[in-house]
């Protein structure tokens, strides 16, 4: 497996902002996953995973460390019956189009969304008052010193946008699902319908990292933010989407420092307390 230097880390992300990493490196399987987590332990070296890129901010600076990058390993699909395991570098646009032909309903909502699956249990996505954590039946991850261990749905800690995943340095390996039998008729309606939700409030085709706010308790950050006259506001390249307040896009050649500051702008502009949902490295 090969260790690149200073790759830059805006050619990995949705948004198209980021440094360099001090090393990079594309695990194919779990046996170089390991691999690159003893390298990084020999060499006193951070970690970072990475799937699609989606919901991250790379700073200027890039990442001093490993960077190890999953979407092209790790990306099998197994099915039986209505368990569905899968490595945790698959995408979800992938995912789907495998529930479709095995007639398994249920993750629907997750259409348009650019990422993994590994990247959506840690984050515990979700859409449309649904979330991924609530069809996960188990997952296997790596510990830092490269052990495999198994947790059940219950030990994850799912909340809104949470799971304890967030909070240690496991590497997801491989996710087990729970899904229904469906028609692939009905399969079809519902995708086609959140994708054309998505097309009509989100700058889909546009870089941009996703949700940037949580959603407050009772309300929703873009209705605030909007409010707040904050629609098209611009730092630099970088600006609040003009088709939904709760996007940040990336015009041409922003920068992370610009984005950070839009965020910070937009906070103050807002009258309620809006945390940040996109992860700044």
């Amino acid at each position: 497996m090969r260790y690149l230097r200073k790759q830059p880390l805006k050619k990995h992300c949705s948004i198209k902002i980021g440094g360099p990493a001090d090393y990079f490196c594309q695990p194919k399987n779990v046996s170089d996953l390991k691999d690159a987590i003893m390298f990084a332990h020999e060499k006193k070296l951070p970690i970072m995973i990475l799937g699609a890129g989606s919901n991250l901010l790379f700073c200027d600076e890039g990442f001093k460390g490993l960077v190890i990058k999953l979407v092209k390993g790790l990306d099998w699909v197994r099915v039986v019956r209505t368990k569905v395991t899968v490595g945790s570098g698959v995408l979800l646009s992938k995912l789907l189009s495998n529930l479709i032909k095995n007639k398994l309903g249920g993750l629907e909502f997750l259409v348009g969304i650019p990422g993994t699956i590994g990247g959506a249990v840690v984050m515990n996505a979700g859409a449309w008052s649904k979330e991924i954590g609530q069809f996960v039946d188990s997952i296997k991850v790596l510990d830092k010193s490269g052990k495999e261990k198994v947790f059940k749905r219950k030990n994850l800690g799912f909340a809104y946008r949470r799971s304890v995943l967030q909070k240690n340095d496991f590497v997801v390996t491989e996710v087990s699902l729970r899904l229904r039998k469906s028609k692939k008729s009905v399969i079809l309606k519902k995708i086609k319908e959140f994708m054309e939700r998505r097309k009509g409030r989100q700058p889909l085709g546009i870089p941009n990292s996703g949700s940037v706010f949580k959603n407050p308790k009772g309300a929703f950050a873009g209705k605030l933010i909007e409010e707040a006259g904050c629609k098209g506001l611009r730092v630099g390249d970088a600006q609040v989407s003009e088709k939904h307040a709760n996007f940040i896009v990336n015009l041409g050649e922003a920068k992370a420092s610009d984005v950070i500051k839009l965020m910070s702008r937009v906070q103050k502009a807002v009258k309620i307390k809006l945390e940040p949902e996109i992860v700044i490295i």
